[in-house]
């Protein structure tokens, strides 16, 4: 019972704090005021994680579960891109870009969209996003440069730009919608212009005939 209710304890000040870092900032988080919300004592912070900065790592951590759960639910991180063909690369590339798509809209990821907006650890958390890391490899195999080539980082990150920007600019997207919240339909168009940018690299590649 003991282990259940300092689980349940554990994770609950997590929670807290994952959403105060994520509209305040590393610098603007209060432990005391996570403390405060969460109902415990500023003890635990001590007991459970020795400091506020790994508190701030163990709530981008479970992010980045959430996100490895959510994305091996439809792909095998095992495959090595580069023992699959052409099409099956390119196959890869589209199914891997619609999970990232479904995960960014969806209610698990507004917390770490959110923390990456305000310039905390940006190098380390996308390095160690299964989506990212994984997309490196892809983009690789399928242009055959060098993971850390430039083309490939910023080939990643202009689909990473193009699928987060609606999220990440609300003025310019759900306040001229007249809307509180992305809905389906509006996903669809997302992972319709990203389909177009990717179909455009594919032919700038001469690979469209590989589809």
């Amino acid at each position: 019972m003991k282990n259940i209710v300092e689980r349940d304890t554990k994770k609950e000040i997590l929670k807290v704090a994952t959403k105060q870092f994520a509209q305040k900032g590393y610098d603007g988080t209060s432990i005391r005021e996570v403390c405060r919300i969460a109902g415990v004592n500023v003890a635990l912070i001590s007991y459970y994680w020795g400091s506020k900065k790994e508190l701030f790592n163990g709530a981008v951590n479970n992010l980045i579960e959430n996100q490895t759960r959510y994305a091996k639910s439809a792909l095998d991180f095992a495959i090595n891109p580069d023992d699959l063909s052409k099409k099956e690369q390119i196959d890869l590339m589209y199914r891997t870009v619609d999970k990232a798509i479904e995960f960014f809209y969806s209610d698990m990821s507004s917390e770490l969209l959110t923390i990456l907006t305000h310039g905390q650890k940006e190098k380390e958390i996308f390095e160690n996003l299964p989506l990212f890391r994984y997309g490196k490899k892809l983009f690789a195999a399928l242009f055959n440069l060098k993971e850390n080539d430039k083309q490939v980082i910023l080939t990643l990150v202009s689909i990473i730009t193009l699928i987060n920007a609606p999220r990440l600019m609300p003025n310019f997207s759900l306040q001229l919608m007249n809307q509180r919240t992305f809905h389906q339909e509006d996903v669809k168009i997302i992972r319709k212009n990203v389909r177009t940018y990717m179909n455009a690299l594919l032919k700038e590649h001469n690979l469209m005939h590989k589809c």
